[in-house]
């Protein structure tokens, strides 16, 4: 089952919200995931070339891809996503159909944004760059030195791409003064100049719809401003920071302010002011007391469990197979 778009031209107001054979939550697919497994992508051009993602994430998506598609609306308007991250959701969808996606991190979004504008000056300074851990401790040190935010989008991108490759697992984490503080990933032959799939990425973040109009809005931001504009028959998916199973399994240091229990309770308020509005979501989360009880209603809330091995962890003993839910507002919409 594949997630797909209404014509672009359609009224987004009265865009109807179908889906396809409904997911029987009683019975949660029990197929093992791997967060390193690859799965294929839509085709997203009439290029046979598939799109992926640029950046390796923790927590990200590609493992799920099959079992996320699953439960998308087969038709629906405008495709949302406020938490982009390194955006497998996204780049897995028809590069024509209509986008709004978000992230609160600025130095990701400029990295998008760089990526779709200056694809070349982007590659120019990967170039310049070396994998040791001299150099990455250099470059990391970048943000703590005067004038940062001076420095031209595609130098910071590269550097955000590189880091990213060469730091340790995928993790992006900053300290509490907002300065990137993950350690040297010790692989020398980690790839950070990887041409095709940037140009792949690339062709996608400038892709047209049919009406000509760019497909993607990329912006940054907090998730509740981007989602002011999704109305009914629009798709939602959300990836938040999840509900942490243990303390020592946060990544919330995502950014200096965290995302803690009274920010997944107003994710959830939000989730219900999308729902009155007739717009489709679809979260992903940990399978926590929290999380299962914030959306328990069944008459607005499906959940969905499933089971994936998460690959990005300090320690060999801690990358398990853990349960993680699909929560939609299916019985809501039906």
């Amino acid at each position: 089952m594949r997630c797909s778009a209404s014509s672009p031209a359609a009224d987004p107001s009265t865009s109807p919200l179908t889906y396809g054979q409904p997911v029987i939550h009683e019975q949660p697919s029990l197929r093992l995931l791997s967060s390193d497994t690859e799965l294929p992508c839509l085709m997203t051009s009439r290029s046979s070339s598939r799109v992926t993602p640029f950046l390796k994430w923790a927590g990200g998506k590609r493992a799920l891809l099959s079992e996320i598609h699953h439960r998308c609306p087969t038709s629906y308007g405008t495709y949302f996503e406020p938490f982009l991250g390194s955006g497998a959701v996204m780049f897995s969808l028809p590069a024509n159909q209509r986008k709004i996606v978000n992230d609160s991190n600025g130095e990701l979004i400029n990295a998008y944004l760089a990526l779709r504008d200056d694809l070349d000056g982007v590659l120019h300074e990967l170039r310049k760059l070396r994998n040791n851990q001299l150099d990455y401790v250099r470059v990391r040190s970048w943000d703590r030195l005067d004038g940062f935010d001076r420095l031209g989008a595609a130098v910071r991108a590269a550097r955000f791409v590189y880091l990213n490759k060469c730091g340790f697992n995928g993790l992006y984490r900053v300290n509490s003064s907002g300065f990137f503080n993950v350690p040297y990933g010790n692989s020398p032959r980690a790839r950070f100049i990887d041409e095709d799939v940037l140009r792949n990425a690339s062709r996608f973040l400038r892709a047209r719809t049919k009406s000509g109009h760019r497909a993607i809005s990329i912006g940054t931001g907090g998730y509740l401003d981007s989602l002011q504009h999704a109305r009914k028959g629009d798709f939602v998916y959300l990836d938040p920071p999840y509900d942490p199973t243990s303390k020592t399994a946060s990544f919330v240091a995502y950014s200096r302010n965290g995302f803690g229990q009274d920010d997944q309770e107003q994710l959830r308020d939000e989730c219900l002011r999308l729902t009155k509005r007739g717009v489709a979501i679809l979260l992903s989360n940990s399978s926590t007391k929290l999380i299962r009880g914030l959306y328990a209603d069944p008459s607005i809330f499906q959940i969905d469990k499933v089971r994936v091995r998460r690959a990005i962890a300090a320690q060999k003993s801690s990358r398990r197979v853990v349960d993680e839910v699909l929560i939609s507002n299916r019985p809501a919409l039906s």
